[in-house]
């Protein structure tokens, strides 16, 4: 049986759990020690391969767990988050420590893989945060483009200053319509080349994918907002509370 999908932890939720202070989980990779020798592996974790996943959490003493691993052993309400290259040994391994009666067993669905691809530091250099979103929106010559559905924004609302492009429609926009055309329809000047452009949609998925159809019709700043709308309204309401 698949991992229930809120005990399945994303990338963008695992650079949020890696980004606290006082880590409150254990990341543990589950592949062989020799893998993570050659490819590497994500900050903070531990290694036990999926084969010992059960005799090193559950079955050995605290006070050796200690010893060997240099942190407190795991009881069955701590939060742990299993990651292997590509997902699947770390499935495996979730579903063995809910059998034992782990409660608080996380799936990084995309592993090491998607870990290594998504920190690659090409793809790094066009990725827009939150903080340097807002500076942004306060520029005329920066164009920030949703790219989810209207009826989407219908129902969440959207980040000011951007316009709404379905994803499936960017590309044809941009080739198609005249500077005149364009903004007629959507109240901001038409990108050239050089424009700084930043995509954003949900979670950064639809948007990663728009950035590189643009990308390859020759558009030299194209960025992707990688929250998407679900940080924008996160880091929003944060700010609400202080």
């Amino acid at each position: 049986m698949a991992t229930k999908e809120e005990f399945t932890i994303y990338y963008l939720d695992l650079l949020r759990e890696l980004e606290k202070e006082k880590p409150d989980f254990l990341l543990i990779d589950v592949r062989e020690p020799k893998e993570i020798q050659r490819d590497g592996q994500i900050p903070k974790t531990i290694n036990i391969r999926e084969g010992d996943v059960v005799n090193e959490l559950v079955n050995l003493e605290a006070q050796k767990f200690q010893k060997k691993y240099g942190i407190p052993k795991p009881v069955k309400h701590t939060k742990m988050i299993f990651s292997c290259y590509s997902g699947k040994r770390a499935e495996n391994a979730v579903k063995k420590m809910n059998e034992k009666g782990y409660t608080e067993v996380y799936l990084y669905k995309g592993s090491f893989k998607e870990w290594h691809d998504k920190q690659n530091p090409k793809r790094q250099t066009f990725i827009i945060k939150y903080d340097q979103l807002l500076e942004d929106q306060k520029k005329s010559d920066v164009l920030i483009v949703d790219v989810r559905e209207p009826e989407e924004l219908a129902e969440t609302g959207k980040i000011s200053e951007s316009i709404n492009i379905r994803s499936s429609n960017v590309v044809k926009e941009f080739k198609e319509l005249s500077e005149e055309d364009f903004e007629e329809k959507y109240g901001k000047p038409k990108p050239t080349k050089d424009t700084k452009i930043i995509f954003s949609c949900r979670s950064g998925n639809r948007s990663e994918r728009v950035q590189k159809q643009i990308q390859e019709l020759g558009y030299k700043q194209v960025f992707n907002f990688e929250g998407g709308w679900e940080e924008w309204k996160r880091r929003e309401e944060e700010k609400k509370k202080k």
